[in-house]
């Protein structure tokens, strides 16, 4: 009982900490799903976090998240965040990359990746892309893929070293998104007017290879990877498909009735969850379908109680966790049973993402709250 009030006055302390900081950061409307982010001018005076206290604790011990002991999940660290536009992990589990869209004191959009400390959530490091749009962080945790402001050259930059070092290349032709895989081979540039994508090598920025081949009538696309290195994901509107990375071959459609407000696919590759609305008896209901990436099949229809605005599978492609209105709600992927609803965010849930290490579920929503979900000794 003292250990568990202990880790509480702690947890307490390190959010009034962080507020102070965060707390000065002004609010911006995130893009649309699926759309590309406005173009952003320089700004004159940027508003940046600065690095909160760092306060040394002892951190809790931790253990698995499995299907068996999900209901003993709860929300052992917080902090405020504005506008968290995605969250990734380090390979230890031991540093967040939060990338978070805000404005500075001139009203333009400033990009920045924060890397936090995952035992007490004090800030390591920040970089603010200033003028150009950072779209993604690798697996490594602190390589950030950014578009440069004349949107036709990219960079990869080590968020994690002052003045952020970066490597560059120049296209000839408007970039529309860079994602990068997960096995960090690849670097994956979409084409902003064309539906096509360049891959490049990761470490020389070099060209690799060329995808093209899907087309839809919807007028706004998107392609990248998506927690998988096999797949590329192409993504209008109501419809996915697949394209394997390696030989070109595009999948099946997936098609849904409505428009997909999110999608990621398992570890191996073998399972696409999509999150859309689906006609049941008369009524038009939140679901997410979980097909199989080999035929094209559904595997499953998870019906689900509010709109679902993110998911993300666990490292070991057991749990799906779907970010439900407000909450959060971990499903057993292979039997596509509910395993428990977790409170506790009092607004949409927009990202989520496990830790490589499976010990932690990071949630970020329209609260301005990151949350950290452990299972405590």
């Amino acid at each position: 009982m003292m250990r568990k009030y202990l880790i509480w006055i702690t947890t307490i302390f390190m959010l009034a900490s962080f507020m102070l900081v965060s707390c000065s950061l002004p609010e911006v409307t995130p893009p649309a799903a699926g759309e590309t982010a406005p173009v952003v001018s320089t700004p004159s005076e940027q508003t940046v976090p600065l690095p909160a206290q760092v306060i040394t604790a002892t951190p809790a011990q931790t253990r698995l998240i499995k299907a068996s002991e999900v209901g003993r999940l709860e929300i052992s660290q917080r902090v405020a965040v504005s506008n968290i536009q995605d969250i990734s992990w380090s390979p230890d589990s031991n540093t967040l990359a939060l990338v978070t869209q805000n404005t500075d004191a001139a009203q333009n959009q400033v990009f920045s990746v924060t890397l936090l400390n995952a035992k007490d959530l004090s800030t390591q490091a920040v970089y603010s892309a200033t003028g150009n749009r950072v779209t993604s962080v690798a697996a490594d945790g602190k390589t950030a893929a950014v578009i440069n402001q004349d949107q036709m050259s990219f960079s990869l930059v080590d968020t994690s070293v002052k003045d952020g070092a970066s490597r560059s290349r120049v296209t000839d032709f408007l970039i529309g998104n860079v994602t990068i895989s997960p096995d960090m081979r690849y670097v994956a540039v979409t084409k902003a007017e064309f539906w096509e994508v360049i891959l490049y090598d990761f470490n020389t920025l070099e060209e690799v290879r060329f995808l093209s081949g899907f087309s839809t009538a919807a007028p706004v696309f998107d392609a990248g990877f998506n927690h998988s290195p096999q797949w590329l994901v192409w993504h209008a509107r109501a419809t996915l498909q697949l394209q394997e990375v390696e030989t070109g071959m595009l999948s099946n459609l997936y098609s849904h009735e409505d428009f997909v407000t999110a999608y990621t696919l398992s570890p191996d590759g073998m399972i696409l969850a999509s999150a859309s609305f689906r006609s049941t008896n008369d009524a038009s209901i939140p679901v997410v379908i979980l097909w199989d990436t080999l035929n094209g099949t559904e595997l499953k229809v998870l019906e689900i109680s509010q709109p679902v605005n993110a998911l993300q599978f666990s490292p070991d492609g057991k749990l799906l966790a779907v970010a439900a209105g407000s909450d959060l709600q971990i499903w057993d992927a292979a039997g596509g049973n509910l395993l428990t609803t977790l409170t506790g965010h009092s607004d949409f849930i927009l990202q989520l993402a496990f830790s490589p290490d499976q010990h932690t579920i990071a949630s970020a929503g329209q609260d301005k709250q990151l949350y950290l979900w452990q299972i405590l000794e």
